[in-house]
């Protein structure tokens, strides 16, 4: 849709005006900001507020977020349910508003694996552009980038346990998509085109959302949860969490990453 609403606009508009319509996007690319990676340590440990690593975003807790401890140092547990939400919410929008290409990733422990219906998915990344999330039933990732080629949302081959730290990460790099569980690809490369939907008005939640089809909300633990606005390669992403599981090199992590960004 938004592809065809842009080409009826280019038969009335120059081919510089057009240009411009289709070069305006998410204000968090990498065109706009350069490579940008995010972190959210969750080691604060005490209060309501979670502060990103490397630039400082911060997140608020709704409901009864917990702190626990995670799979390096503290992490956050969640129950919400439809009534009792519970999340973390980023205010501060422009800069993870993605639409070119993107990374997801976290540790996550859920307590169990969500069941019933598409309603009862578990979020762990939410906004109105994307989000990533656990199926109910097997423990499957799904996935959704709003308004990218369809099908927008892909579930993967590859499958999560209740009960235990599990990593989940999905790499999108504007036109090709892969779920990773533990360092590892379940096998499908996904053809994704984009860009996807900009929404630098809507929040980044984790562990929740209240979207037009019905509220989500994880159950677990999760932590070290890490958003980037390129695709990560699949030896970066096997180099954080074998450097996230060496307690030795906790205190290399950022630098880690703020060297990934070279």
């Amino acid at each position: 849709m938004r592809t065809q609403v842009l080409t009826i606009l280019c038969v009335f508009l120059s081919v510089s005006l057009c240009f411009a319509v289709y070069a305006a996007g998410g204000k968090g690319n990498v065109k706009q900001l350069g490579k940008q990676l995010y972190v959210w340590h969750f080691d604060e440990g005490k209060g309501n507020q979670t502060e990103e690593a490397t630039a400082g975003l911060v997140g608020e807790f709704n409901g009864n977020v917990k702190w626990v401890e995670g799979i390096l140092g503290k992490a956050v547990e969640m129950a919400g349910s439809v009534g009792k939400a519970d999340f973390i919410e980023v205010a501060h929008s422009d800069e993870v508003d993605m639409d070119e290409a993107i990374t997801m990733m976290a540790w996550v422990y859920p307590n169990e694996l969500p069941a019933g219906g598409q309603e009862n998915k578990f979020t762990i990344f939410f906004k109105n552009t994307y989000y990533l999330q656990i199926e109910p039933g097997e423990g499957k990732l799904a996935y959704y980038f709003y308004d990218t080629s369809a099908p927008g949302y892909h579930i993967s081959n590859g499958k999560i346990k209740a009960k235990e730290w599990s990593h989940v990460a999905l790499i999108w790099d504007g036109s090709e998509a892969s779920f990773y569980i533990n360092g590892e690809s379940d096998g499908t490369a996904i053809a994704q085109k984009g860009p996807g939907r900009s929404t630098p008005g809507k929040a980044l939640r984790f562990g929740g959302e209240n979207n037009a089809c019905c509220p989500r909300f994880f159950q677990g633990r999760m932590d070290e949860l890490m958003l980037a606005n390129y695709a990560l390669t699949e030896a970066e992403l096997q180099k954080i969490i074998k450097d996230t599981l060496d307690v030795s090199v906790r205190g290399k992590l950022t630098t880690t990453w703020g060297n990934l960004k070279k």
